[in-house]
């Protein structure tokens, strides 16, 4: 197989005693299922560092051997918050929810790690309660910033406003990250007026920036609610250092939505000049010439596409 391959290759050049190397051979074989030979390669390593013992729990977890994980999770000298997430994923992926809670009360009380990942594990309503019961002098930023992330991530937008607004409350200062997450929020919640209004919080109250993660969020938050037209001058607008064709292609997909065929010209053609290969930026423009019945354009389209060899990634089922 490709993994016993590669470690009689990493032999054969001398990188036995190699942590990294030892540790990207232990996830080729644990990822790959082959748990038996990831656990040798484990034990044979001389040294091992945090990432070498995550990299073997979660791969135990990921094939369903919590008993064998936790055994591992035991001996490992120096845990971290990933290491606790990885272990405590584990037990809530099989349904063993009380044991789960038990090792977060564990992690939080026992060894005083702060938690910073609950939310992404599917479990917001946990999450929230256990961000209640944290006292205020212990809440950081990187904890605000956590659970407004995880509410952006469900949807949530009113409350993800909200979290920020009391956040701000307890002195605490946003930094990008933190504007980053309740752009998002307001984004998937369809709170334009908000979000642009954070937008602005953030550079003219803040002094921070805005990155090109800051301008695709407002592109999407206005083209998710038909404001097309300020969507492009907004991204009209986006310094040229830092402008990219990702901002366009939100757009043209927010003009296939809503049906908007001169804006959805305009965008491609902005696309074209930064990048022609991508064979996505053509199908959504024949989508928008299809779909209103505009066939010779969206056949034109087709052949533009095939004579600049323009590539799409064929869609798959993992059924």
């Amino acid at each position: 197989m490709p993994g016993r391959q590669f470690q009689s290759l990493i032999l054969k050049v001398g990188f036995q005693f190699h942590v990294y190397v030892q540790t990207a051979l232990v996830n080729l074989y644990s990822a790959s299922g082959v748990l038996g030979d990831a656990l040798l390669a484990f034990d044979e390593m001389p040294h091992r560092n945090a990432v070498t013992w995550n990299v073997m729990i979660t791969g135990l977890v990921k094939w369903g051997e919590i008993e064998f994980a936790c055994a591992l999770f035991d001996e490992m000298p120096e845990k971290n918050v990933v290491s606790w997430t990885g272990i405590i994923d584990g037990y809530v992926r099989m349904n063993r929810y009380s044991e789960g809670l038990a090792l977060f009360r564990r992690m939080v009380v026992a060894e005083d790690i702060k938690p910073n990942t609950y939310a992404k594990c599917g479990c917001i309503t946990s999450a929230l309660r256990f961000f209640e019961e944290i006292s205020v002098e212990r809440k950081n930023l990187v904890s605000w910033t956590s659970i407004i992330s995880g509410l952006a991530m469900y949807g949530m937008g009113k409350e993800a406003v909200e979290s920020f607004e009391g956040m701000e409350k307890t002195g605490l200062k946003p930094n990008r990250v933190t504007f980053l997450s309740v752009l998002n929020a307001c984004s998937h919640g369809g709170l334009v007026e908000e979000g642009l209004k954070f937008f602005q919080k953030m550079v003219n109250e803040y002094c921070i920036a805005p990155d090109i993660k800051h301008y695709g969020c407002l592109v999407d938050m206005m083209g998710r609610t038909s404001r097309l037209e300020e969507a492009e001058k907004l991204a009209l607008g986006i310094p040229s250092e830092i402008v990219n064709v990702v901002i366009w292609r939100t757009l043209l997909g927010a003009c296939s939505f809503h049906g908007n065929i001169e804006m959805g010209e305009r965008v491609t053609r902005k696309i074209m000049e930064i990048e022609r290969g991508y064979g996505g930026d053509y199908v959504l423009m024949y989508n928008i010439f299809a779909g209103v019945g505009r066939f010779e354009d969206a056949e034109r389209l087709r052949r533009l596409m095939d004579e600049r060899n323009a590539l799409k990634v064929p869609g798959h089922s993992l059924v």
